[in-house]
Order: structure tokens, then C-alpha cells, then sequence
């Protein structure tokens, strides 16, 4: 269901509130997304889906915006804890951006500026970072 190391770094406060089978359907399921953003976040992998879904979960545990605490509250979780909890990990190392996470972030940055250009002498000058990013992660 979700890693033992997850549970264990989370606490057991947390823990056992996600192993209670007895909570209803739907804020197991909200749960289960929370889970997974922390999965997401604390992942090593270093392929652009897993890099664009790294980046994703930290910015939405960092933002703390509306979504996020409406998923807490449905989830059964303070956002305010989840939310000292994920800055906690962050403090500690836990989660931490590869080299070629951040290289796949930029990228990807750098492709919507590109894509939002308005004009060919900027799309240019954008496309010569984005080269840049791509012989970095090919060497």
C-alpha cells in the first residue's frame, strides 16, 4: 500500500491514521493523495515525469494554496501540519532536487516561456538556454 520508510518518516501519529481501514472510502482516498505527494517529493528518480512530479508536490506542500488544505481537511489532516512536516523533511534532507531533477525543472520552465513567447527573437534566445539544458543532461 504505501512504504514502510514513507510511514516511518511521517510519524506514527500519521501512520496510524492512514492504516485505519475503518475510515471512510473518501477520505482514504484524499489520504492516499497526500501520501503520494510525499511520495512524489521524496523521490530520487531522476526521469522528467518523476522530475515534473517532484517539483509539482513541493510546490503544492510549499504554497500551501486552497487545494491543498481542502485535500488536508478531506483527508482528515491539519494542512498547517502536513505543511510544518513537509518543511521539516525538506530541513532534515529528505528531500532534496538531483542534479538532473533540476536540470528537468528548468527545462521545463524554460519550454513554457518559450511556448509564451511573443516574439521569434525571444523564442531564440530561449531556445538557446533550452540547448544548453539539453547537452548538460545528455553529457
Amino acid at each position: 500500500m504505501y512504504s514502510p520508510n514513507l510511514l516511518k518518516i511521517l510519524g506514527t501519529d500519521m501512520a496510524a491514521e492512514v492504516v485505519d481501514s475503518k475510515k471512510p472510502a473518501e477520505q482514504r482516498l484524499f489520504q492516499a493523495i497526500v501520501l503520494q505527494a510525499f511520495e512524489d517529493a521524496m523521490t530520487t528518480q531522476g526521469s522528467k515525469q518523476e522530475s515534473y512530479l517532484k517539483k509539482d508536490a513541493h510546490d503544492w506542500f510549499i504554497d500551501k494554496n486552497k487545494s491543498f488544505e481542502e485535500v488536508c481537511w478531506f483527508a482528515g489532516f491539519d494542512p498547517d501540519i502536513i505543511h510544518e512536516k513537509y518543511k521539516k523533511l525538506v530541513y532534515e534532507g529528505k528531500v532534496v532536487f538531483t542534479e538532473l531533477q533540476r536540470e528537468w525543472v528548468r527545462y521545463r520552465g524554460l519550454y513554457r516561456d518559450y511556448r509564451a513567447a511573443s516574439n521569434s527573437n525571444d523564442r531564440k534566445n530561449i531556445m538557446e538556454k533550452i540547448m544548453e539544458v539539453k547537452l548538460t543532461k545528455e553529457r
